[in-house]
């Protein structure tokens, strides 16, 4: 039954990311897009890109397992066992979240403290 949601969630999770339209920055970087050709410059934009798709898709993951939880934990009537498998699902999810947050705040604590802001950008030109 969860693996079932899951990829449902999923499904609809990717769905939805391919249905946001998603900025893409070639324009305004000088050199990226040259007679509507991609550069080596557009690099650092797709695994922007790709990060950001990344988080999205992660948070909606994360956001339908909370709700799917808490349902389930809602409707478990005072079975153990079932509230307890709802309170393992929201356990994890909201785990998965934090971990996935707190790595993107890692990145730019680190960025902070050493003052190398280029890391936040994924940038070939602003680390020099």
């Amino acid at each position: 039954m969860l693996s079932k949601f899951f990829l449902i969630s999923a499904f609809f999770s990717f769905l939805f990311f391919f249905a946001v339209p998603m900025p893409v920055h070639a324009q305004t970087w000088g050199g990226c897009v040259v007679n509507n050709v991609a550069t080596l410059q557009c690099i650092p934009i797709v695994f922007s890109n790709i990060i950001k798709a990344a988080l999205l898709f992660v948070g909606s993951v994360a956001i339908i397992l909370i709700i799917y939880s808490g349902i389930r934990f809602v409707t478990s009537g005072g079975d153990p066992k079932q509230a307890q498998a709802a309170r393992q699902i929201m356990t994890y999810a909201i785990i998965g979240l934090i971990l996935v947050l707190s790595s993107f705040a890692i990145i730019y604590l680190i960025a902070y403290l050493t003052g190398a802001t280029c890391i936040e950008t994924l940038s070939f030109t602003s680390c020099k």
